[in-house]
């Protein structure tokens, strides 16, 4: 069921402070022209168009950009490199309106990069630039010192792990308690490393594999679902447990309340690159504004499928969900498992 007033609602986001922490990434995309194969070897050889292509910023940065083009105000915190690539995403988070006083700048490791060739739409290869080794504990108390000082300010706080090594098991409850002594309730989108540590946050989104890794059996089915995320509510002590579930949707698992189960909307899939950072940008603006956690889930299956119907990384915007909407209620479209 879609929410009559999704209007009013999705205005609800607008101007909610949102602090963003974890592991920020630039995403380089160089676009070329593919017409033979290599003699040398069996690969395709590209003729690129620009040397430079083009950047967007990535990872949390995502979140932080989803969350500035929903209407809210993003602030990120977290660890870049000193160097080029570093230079670029805070040039583009700053350009974009983004706050990044808490972003610190170390020397000692690169700014994590993904450069992608892509020909007619299609990625050909990923070259990754990473060091994926915890932060020091001088630099955690240096990420952590921004923190405190924005943390008054904010409605909610984003935890967006992408196993690059901000997020540690030191730093992840000093930042979940400042958060719950200021009454600031925390979100968080985790990967496989950490996934045990995010204890007493008010919601935790895992996607199926991440799920299914965590607990060591399948999760293949809406029910398989619901049974996991009752451990996982029990084991963490959290609020919410969200699992997104692809195709099958979203399902919400709460204490002492029925599963609530959303299908995904029937959509054309150009790119899934994002998506998960999409669905907790309206998980975090929602629980901001004050809405019901079931209406942030109605509403984050649409924003899912305005993501998805985009190549590349994409910040989805409150008319992007108003269409999807759209296309459902006019019968383009279906809720499918």
């Amino acid at each position: 069921m879609i929410p009559d007033n999704i209007g009013n609602i999705l205005e609800c986001l607008r101007g909610k402070r949102v602090l963003v922490v974890g592991d920020l990434i630039l995403d380089h995309y160089l676009e070329g022209r593919v017409d033979r194969i290599s003699p040398e070897a069996p690969v395709p050889i590209v003729s690129l168009e620009s040397s430079e292509g083009h950047w967007v910023p990535g990872g949390a940065a995502n979140v932080a950009r989803n969350i500035l083009s929903l209407g809210g105000i993003p602030f990120m915190a977290g660890t870049a490199g000193l160097d080029r690539e570093g230079e670029i995403l805070t040039d583009l988070l700053s350009a974009e309106g983004i706050d990044t006083t808490a972003l610190v700048m170390d020397d000692r490791r690169p700014t994590t990069s993904k450069t992608r060739v892509m020909s007619s739409g299609h990625q050909l290869i990923r070259l990754d630039r990473e060091v994926t080794r915890p932060v020091s504990a001088e630099l955690a108390d240096r990420i952590l010192g921004g923190i405190s000082g924005l943390m008054d300010g904010m409605d909610v706080v984003v935890l967006e792990d992408y196993n690059k090594g901000v997020l540690t098991p030191g730093l992840i409850p000093r930042i979940i308690d400042i958060a719950g002594s200021r009454g600031v309730p925390v979100a968080v989108d985790p990967k496989f490393i950490n996934f045990f540590e995010y204890r007493r946050c008010d919601l935790f989104k895992p996607n199926r594999l991440e799920v299914s890794m965590a607990l060591g059996r399948e999760v293949s089915s809406v029910e398989d679902a619901a049974g996991a995320g009752n451990d996982i509510l029990q084991r963490l002590e959290a609020g919410a447990v969200l699992i997104t579930l692809g195709s099958r949707g979203s399902l919400l698992c709460r204490r002492d309340r029925e599963p609530f189960h959303r299908p995904a909307a029937a959509m054309h899939v150009f790119d899934v690159s994002g998506a998960g950072d999409t669905v907790i940008a309206v998980m975090a603006l929602s629980m901001a504004a004050g809405l019901t956690l079931e209406d942030g889930v109605r509403i984050s299956v649409f924003a899912a499928a305005a993501t998805c119907g985009e190549p590349g990384v994409y910040a989805v915007r409150p008319q992007d969900i108003m269409r999807e909407v759209e296309r459902y209620s006019s019968g383009e479209g279906t809720l499918q498992d």
